[in-house]
């Protein structure tokens, strides 16, 4: 089996529709009269032509340049506000397929689903550059007036004027909806595993809700860039049935906007899983050893003893990971995230009241000070002796260098159109169990299947994006197999296991992730070109 995939720059997914049904009638189409001279209100006609055209020409420069890929195909699509399935792209393009014209591109379009609420929240996603929630007049403009086959600015004009926009020259497409945040991170653990927080969200009644969950920006060193920004993020969705171990997948946050990945939908009350996930391709153990190990302290001429100002900003960047609401303060449950990760224990009630009775507290939640004087006694309770504090900083994914490597520190963000979403980080484990379920059931339903030659039972499925590919592997024989991989033929490619040659072994009627691919230098074409083989 060989798979090849081309990575293509972050694409502007358009779906300029007013998301109306009216808009996409059965009529043939036909051009639209000249904007200068028309003088009376655009038909549905003509609008539904506008916007075919404008999606077309986010992809090709000219409605003139066939459709000559099943890449292409599915970019048009995705920028005229669809989200085709490999089902769906199948459909229009056969294996006797050679090209597809503008108009063939409009008749695909009336055939299938109109533009949604939910799809145009996602295109107008695209376009948010400063990621809040807002696009700017120029930005549209620029566009689609500067590329290819340009739109005439009365065209845009017509675009803008279908849809809610600010007198202040933003279309705010998520204006007034309640926000709530949440931080976490991903650890990777000495075997590899990568383990994270956890999360329950609560929406109180059916609203249209958008998620994003992108790489938590801390404070950086000036010229070097931070390793962990580069981490790719998800967010899988899941539903809570009846009880905490019934959970049904909704969804996963597939839109990217730069490092952003998000998704945007409506969901029903009741209470749902984040569960975060990274592939585990650019977050991995460090290779080269660090030589230089930073001073954590020192004492002054009195001998009293300081923390450094290395020290003291690496544990100012702590506190922001660990402070998950972002209040500024650190509550007990907070802080129990941290002594979970850092030492294995809990702080119990009476311990956090000793606490708070030693160091600088308000509202009973421990301040950056006060966290900053905790461990300064800590290095005083050990004359000095850094060593806990090296174990504290080593599990919080830092080097002998104060460099965080080991870890990726993330927000998520949770916006609802009609009421005030709940989120609480539950528990701390592994990226596996429910993870996995989630992961395989994801790329069955979206991804590509092909059957191992000579083995019904046993299919690969593949799931392509521009950012990575996951494939899957089911078994539904009634004994185990084992798959042998072989990516040597790949370029410019990296995968979660670190190797270009390994088996699985797969239980019988099961599913596993097989492995998580990505480029290893964006700026570059990567090929994905994969051989599966059983190993008798």
């Amino acid at each position: 089996m060989v798979i090849r995939e081309r990575p293509r720059p972050v694409q502007l997914r358009m779906a300029i529709s007013p998301g109306s049904d009216a808009a996409f009638s059965s009529q043939k189409s036909t051009p639209s009269e000249s904007p200068q001279t028309k003088k009376f209100p655009r038909t549905e006609e003509e609008i539904f032509y506008m916007n075919c055209r404008a999606a077309y020409l986010t992809v090709f420069k000219s409605s003139l340049e066939n459709i000559v890929s099943k890449d292409q195909l599915y970019l048009a699509l995705q920028h005229a506000g669809r989200n085709p399935s490999q089902k769906t792209i199948n459909k229009y393009w056969t294996p006797q397929t050679a090209k597809l014209n503008f108009d063939d591109f409009c008749i695909i379009l009336r055939k299938e689903k109109p533009t949604s609420k939910t799809e145009l929240l996602k295109s107008f996603k695209q376009l948010d550059v400063n990621d809040d929630g807002c696009i700017l007049h120029a930005d549209l403009y620029k566009f689609l007036t500067k590329r290819g086959e340009k739109m005439t600015r009365e065209e845009v004009n017509s675009i803008i004027n279908l849809v809610d926009v600010n007198a202040d020259g933003k279309f705010d497409y998520i204006k007034d909806w309640q926000c709530m945040q949440s931080k976490g991170c991903f650890f990777l653990e000495e075997d590899g595993e990568i383990v994270s927080h956890q999360y329950r969200m609560q929406i109180a009644q059916r609203s249209m809700v958008y998620l994003t969950i992108k790489p938590l920006n801390l404070s950086q060193v000036e010229g070097k860039p931070s390793p962990w920004l580069s981490v790719d993020t998800t967010l899988y969705i899941l539903k809570e049935n009846e009880s905490q171990a019934n959970l049904q997948l909704v969804c996963f946050t597939e839109l990217q906007n730069r490092e952003v990945f998000g998704w945007t939908g409506e969901l029903g009350p009741g209470i749902y899983w984040l569960i975060p996930s990274t592939t585990g391709c650019r977050l991995r153990k460090e290779r080269k050893p660090v030589t230089d190990e930073a001073q954590l302290v020192y004492r002054d001429e009195t001998g009293e003893l300081f923390l450094t100002k290395e020290f003291r900003s690496t544990l100012s960047d702590i506190f922001e990971v660990i402070d998950l609401d972002g209040n500024g303060l650190l509550s007990l449950e907070e802080y129990n995230f941290f002594e979970l990760r850092t030492s294995g224990e809990k702080c119990d009630e009476d311990a956090w009241a000793v606490c708070r009775e030693n160091f600088d507290t308000k509202k009973n939640e421990l301040t950056r000070q006060g966290f900053m004087d905790l461990n300064l006694m800590e290095a005083n309770d050990r004359e000095g002796d850094p060593c806990d504090l090296w174990v504290t900083l080593h599990s919080m994914g830092y080097n002998k260098a104060l460099e965080l490597t080991e870890a990726c520190p993330f927000v998520i963000d949770i916006y609802a159109e009609k009421c005030k979403p709940k989120i609480k980080a539950v528990h701390m484990e592994a990226c596996s169990g429910q993870l996995e379920k989630a992961i395989c059931k994801s790329v069955l339903s979206k991804g590509d299947a092909k059957v191992m030659d000579g083995y019904e039972n046993i299919i690969v499925h593949t799931y392509s994006c521009d950012t990575w590919i996951t494939s899957v592997v089911e078994n539904k024989s009634d004994e185990k197999v084992i798959i042998h991989i072989n990516n040597e033929l790949s370029k410019n490619c990296i995968n979660n296991r670190g190797l270009n040659i390994f088996a699985v072994e797969v239980a019988p009627k099961s599913t596993m992730v097989c492995q998580h691919v990505m480029p290893l230098n964006e700026r570059q074409e990567w090929i994905y070109y994969c051989i599966y083989s059983l190993i008798s």
